[in-house]
């Protein structure tokens, strides 16, 4: 045995033709074939490993598989201790009965033979030069194994399918499959979970190639090439069909859209098979489903696979129906109260706030929940029909709707009475005199003057030798002149004015005006007189252009807001101006404007006059010329002087009356008490002008005497029909309730005594109607 084995470790450390001559020369250590294993008949061989008592050793399957094949063996013991080789020497290899074999196909059975024995064989070099590398099959022999495979093309990796000894790598390129995901199946279907080569069979996608790398023994790559064969291969293609589908009561336009975003959330039926099947076919392609509309015969066009047309067709029957009343989401709401213009900015801030509230509380929820998309509200104010135009879904509408029943109300309407009170006492006073002593020098005389000057006169030169001659008097001013006539010394030597005037005013403004409650209200009264600008023109002269209109009187904005228990709120602005001169017709200059104004914001209950606020003022002004110190003497010194007094006192107040009319029963009775008034001032018949329905309401208990036998005296009496008027109130029908007629709680009595008719008791009304 020792002999044998020592041939056996030098036959694996030598050179491969050096081991195969050593083998082949007698007496040189060759390993011993016992007779009548190997039988050869011409294409076959025949084994016959039972003839020997022991079995045969794997070195001596070796040394016959060299001769048979004529292939060069050698041993690898890099892993150390000579494990190989002691091994292929101690091991026997029983085989029970004989075997017979085609002589090509010797070398796959010896490979067998091999890997069942914990071998495998490794081809080192090409050609010539090859040397096939006997190896354990074990975890520190993989790196070597894997190393030294051998990369062979897909197409002939099919010659290996018997070879389990020997490691192989191919490439195989996919044209319809992915290489991922049959990587990933292929590994989970081929792999191995035990020992032995776990772990070197293998599949490497390579994405950008489309292709599998697969390595491992030559049974296992051979099995995988050919499932790859069977798995790519082109998918089934389904093939779309097109449909034409004319609607009968839905618009084309409306229902594509909808059937499209409908569809995007069905699942196709293809795909819920896939599905249950456990996994997706590579490479397949769904055909998309795509609605078109006609709108030249209200018809449909789909493509779409066959599955996914009835689909189609079934939601078409299902949304094709005739519908009572057609949904819209276009609405007109008719505004009775307010303006839809005014309401329509308003309304629009709203709802672009609230909008912007709820996107921000999907916002710090969108973590938790979908994201609810709706249609924005569209709202849009016409103004011919006071209505306004909304794009609004049903749900919104609703919320919208009863938003508006709420604001289109009829306000309750107030009646503001106010009465402008002005008093002016103005008193002046003039007192003055002037001296003059002046006698104009002949030749070369002089002579002194003196004269004073207050301006109760004006000094001229009558004869133009540029000395002053004469005075001339003011013959417009007011109050007395008198004066010393003198005709050769100055004409006027001395000239006395005295002057009075005394005048008082008391002025009554009443401006009133209906308005509606949280509204503002203007009243103007004003006086405008025309300015005018003057503008030298060249070679012309002056010309006077109008400039504009300079404006004083009364102006009064007034805001009210009811409160509660009859209480308003009223934003008052007046402002009072006037002219304080005398306007001169062409004046380029207005005369000189006095404006008064008052700004603020009060309570005041129903129906009351209250005052509101005033002005006083209180002017005294003094004004004296004359000479010095002798205008300062006692008693005499007004004779040097000139004294002006003036003084003048003004008091204004301002009045307001503010009363709520809750219907239009209050409106008509104020509305015949202003025409009553009107009557008296301008006449009834011009009262009738505007109104020709108005009469004068005589007491209902005035009977008139009259004439009624023509004998020229009154012998009975009628009563007057004039008196007879529709009731300003509708009657009502059964029992009224006595806050309807405004009776303010008055029970009637049971039995009382006859009594004069009591005065009527008139709400809110102006004086001279109660």
């Amino acid at each position: 045995m020792l002999p044998s084995t020592i041939a056996a470790l030098l036959l694996a450390s030598l050179p491969a033709a050096s081991a195969r001559a050593l083998a082949q020369e007698p007496g040189a250590g060759e390993i011993q074939v016992p007779e009548g294993v190997v039988e050869e008949d011409q294409d076959w061989i025949t084994l016959k490993f039972d003839e020997t008592d022991q079995g045969l050793t794997l070195a001596q399957f070796v040394k016959i598989a060299q001769e048979m094949t004529g292939r060069n063996f050698t041993i690898d013991d890099s892993t150390g201790g000579g494990t190989a080789a002691g091994t292929l020497e101690s091991k026997r290899l029983l085989l029970y009965g004989p075997k017979r074999i085609r002589r090509e196909d010797f070398y796959a059975f010896f490979q067998i033979m091999m890997k069942i024995n914990g071998f495998v064989i490794v081809q080192q070099g090409s050609g010539d030069l090859a040397v096939e590398v006997i190896t354990l099959d074990n975890v520190q022999t993989r790196s070597t194994i894997k190393a030294n495979g051998r990369f062979v093309e897909a197409d002939d990796v099919e010659a290996y399918a018997d070879q389990p000894a020997t490691y192989v790598i191919t490439v195989f390129r996919l044209r319809y499959g992915q290489a991922q995901s049959l990587g990933v199946n292929l590994r989970t279907a081929l792999g191995s979970s035990g020992g032995g080569s776990a772990g070197q069979d293998a599949f490497m996608p390579l994405p950008y190639e489309n292709a599998l790398l697969v390595q491992g023994f030559g049974p296992f790559v051979a099995a995988a090439v050919r499932m790859l064969r069977i798995l790519d291969v082109e998918p089934h293609k389904v093939q779309p069909e097109f449909e034409r589908i004319r609607l009968q009561e839905a618009s084309a336009e409306e229902l594509a859209q909808t059937l499209t975003d409908l569809l995007e959330n069905i699942e196709n039926p293809a795909q819920a098979r896939g599905r249950g099947a456990g996994a997706e076919q590579a490479g397949q392609e769904e055909i998309e489903t795509r609605i078109l509309a006609n709108p030249r015969d209200n018809s449909l066009l789909v493509v779409a696979s066959k599955d996914r047309m009835e689909l189609v067709k079934d939601l078409i029957a299902k949304l094709d129906t005739v519908v009572e009343i057609p949904e819209t989401n276009f609405r007109v709401y008719m505004l009775q109260n307010i303006s839809a213009t005014d309401l329509q900015e308003d309304l629009k801030q709203f709802l672009d706030r609230t909008r912007q509230a709820e996107e921000q509380a999907q916002r710090s929820t969108q973590g938790t929940s979908q994201r609810r998309v709706e249609q924005s509200i569209v709202v849009e104010a016409q103004e011919e029909t006071n209505a306004l135009l909304i794009t609004a879904t049903r749900t919104k509408w609703e919320e919208l709707r009863r938003l508006l029943d709420r604001l289109d109300q009829r306000q309750p309407q107030v009646l503001i009475e106010t009465a402008l009170i002005e008093v002016t006492e103005e008193f002046s006073r003039d007192i003055g005199v002037e001296f003059a002593s002046v006698d104009p020098p002949t030749g070369n005389a002089a002579k002194g003057f003196g004269f004073t000057s207050v301006g109760i006169s004006t000094l001229i030169d009558t004869d133009g030798d540029n000395q002053v001659d004469t005075r001339l008097v003011d013959t417009s001013a007011a109050g007395f002149t008198a004066g010393i006539l003198d005709g050769e010394a100055f004409g006027l030597p001395a000239l006395l004015r005295a002057a009075r005037t005394s005048s008082n005013a008391n002025i009554l403004s009443v401006p009133s005006i209906l308005v509606t409650n949280n509204r503002g209200a203007s009243v103007e009264s004003k006086d405008e007189i025309p300015t005018s600008e003057q503008t030298p023109v060249a070679s012309v002269g002056v010309t006077e252009t109008f400039r504009d209109y300079q404006e004083a009187g009364i102006k009064l904005n007034i805001t009210p807001s009811i409160s509660g228990k009859k209480y308003l709120r009223l934003g008052i602005k007046l402002e009072i101006s006037a002219f304080t001169g005398t306007f001169t017709p062409g004046s380029t200059v207005p005369p000189p404007r006095v404006t008064r104004s008052l700004e603020t914001t009060v309570y005041l209950p129903d129906g009351a006059t209250m005052w509101i606020g005033g002005i006083i003022r209180d002017d005294m002004l003094q004004d004296q010329t004359g000479i010095p110190w002798l205008s300062d003497l006692p008693v005499l010194g007004w004779i040097f002087s000139r004294n002006q007094d003036t003084s003048t006192k003004t008091t204004l107040y301002f009045f307001c009356t503010p009363r709520i009319l809750n219907d239009f029963e209050e409106l008509a009775d104020l509305s015949e008490a202003g025409k009553a008034r009107a009557a008296d001032v301008i006449g009834l018949d011009r009262v009738q002008r505007i109104d020709p329905d108005f009469r004068r309401q005589d007491p209902l208990d005035l009977i008139q005497e009259a004439d009624l036998d023509g004998d020229g005296q009154s012998e009975t009496g009628y009563l007057d029909p004039s008196g007879f008027e529709d009731p300003v109130f509708l009657s009502t029908q059964g029992e009224a309730d006595p806050a309807q007629v405004r009776l303010n709680g008055l029970q009637p009595a049971a039995a009382a005594a006859p009594a004069a008719a009591p005065r009527p008791a008139g709400r809110n009304l102006p004086e001279g109607l109660e």
